[in-house]
């Protein structure tokens, strides 16, 4: 027997239970040795799917992501630990996964996805799983796998909801499903997660992939699953190739949907330590936009008027220029872009409450 072929006895221990099982077998575990997966963001979705992938002896794994460890990370993001804040992730995750199987590959690329490294990133994967919260990414990605004709596993969390959908060469693109890039869109900083949520969704994608590797049938394969965590339903739709997607009639060659127009950051946001000065010089009123609850558990001070409560004409408001806040910079740039039409000096902390405190360590 090839060497290749042949497991090592340490590898035969480790996976002994997994291989018992009639649709694995030894056969099944030399698919998943020979396997490249690539893994874009190593965040609450990355890091389980991560995990039980190295645990199941995926030969390689390539993990993407610019960002580093925050405190507000450790919630949901179950690869991390207090000792990994302001390390950057994708090499913290690769240390994690390889102390745990040092049998496999881990490749780390501190950057995020974007043009001018999709094509090598995903030239080299024999499946892509999107664990990214970022829409334009995502296009990016489906772009990128149509090009090279990979399979790429969606994945995305909205409170207490999922998503899931294997995207087949041959089947249905994500362009196909959102033909052009949705406005009003959340991420989970700005809009608050569960992080078991996160964690299960993560599950549901590395299960998936592992059927794909060892050619099972895979549900999510040209179907969008959706998942209700709390009613603890899930629901499987059919996806169907738009005709004239121009993702897929062009071989991931056309142009990307353009993103949601919105005025330019520089206008609008002051980084923490800018807005700092501007609320100690005393001329302005700080506005925080959030919610009755989120204001009581912690705030900057200032009023409260949450966002879908703000009118320009409320004499709360006064008429000194207005500082806004928000958990993460998201729905106050929304209010500063609403009260700047109407004509009031409004600025944004950048970042938000959690860029602020991250600049403060925490205090």
């Amino acid at each position: 027997m090839a060497a290749e072929d042949s497991f090592s006895a340490r590898e035969w221990l480790r996976y002994a239970r997994q291989v018992q099982l009639p649709e694995v077998g030894p056969a099944g575990q030399r698919r998943l040795r020979a396997a490249r997966v690539l893994i874009v963001g190593a965040g609450g979705l990355g890091a389980p799917a991560a995990l039980y992938l190295a645990g199941a002896g995926v030969g390689q794994l390539t993990l993407v992501d610019g960002d580093a460890v925050a405190l507000s990370n450790l919630h949901r993001q179950v690869l991390y630990g207090e000792t990994d804040i302001g390390t950057g992730k994708a090499a913290a995750a690769a240390r994690q996964l390889q102390s745990r199987n040092a049998d496999i590959e881990v490749r780390a690329v501190a950057a995020p996805l974007g043009a001018d490294n999709v094509d090598e990133l995903v030239a080299g994967a024999d499946l892509v799983l999107d664990c990214t919260d970022r829409m334009a990414v995502r296009y990016q990605l489906n772009a990128g796998c149509r090009r090279h004709q990979k399979p790429w596993l969606f994945a995305a969390v909205d409170r207490f909801a999922g998503q899931l959908a294997l995207f087949a060469p041959d089947g249905a693109c994500f362009q196909c499903l959102y033909p052009r890039q949705p406005e009003g869109l959340l991420d989970c900083a700005a809009a608050g997660v569960l992080g078991v949520v996160q964690g299960l969704l993560g599950l549901l994608q590395a299960g998936d992939a592992l059927k794909f590797l060892l050619g099972l049938e895979t549900p999510s394969r040209n179907h969008l699953l959706l998942w209700d965590a709390l009613n603890l339903e899930l629901r499987r739709l059919r996806l169907r190739r738009d005709p004239d997607c121009p993702c897929c009639t062009r071989g991931g060659r056309a142009e990307l949907p353009p993103e949601p127009a919105c005025a330019a950051g520089s206008e609008l946001e002051l980084a923490p330590a800018a807005f700092a000065t501007a609320l100690e010089r005393g001329d302005a009123v700080l506005v925080d936009v959030r919610s009755a609850a989120e204001f009581a558990a912690f705030n900057l001070g200032g009023l409260n008027i949450p966002l879908d409560e703000l009118d320009v004409q409320d004499p709360r408001l006064g008429e000194r220029p207005l500082l806004l806040v928000c958990q993460t910079g998201v729905r106050s740039r929304r209010a500063a872009e609403h009260l700047r039409a109407a004509g009031r000096a409004a600025l944004t902390l950048s970042g938000g409450i959690l860029a602020w405190l991250d600049e403060r360590g925490g205090d």
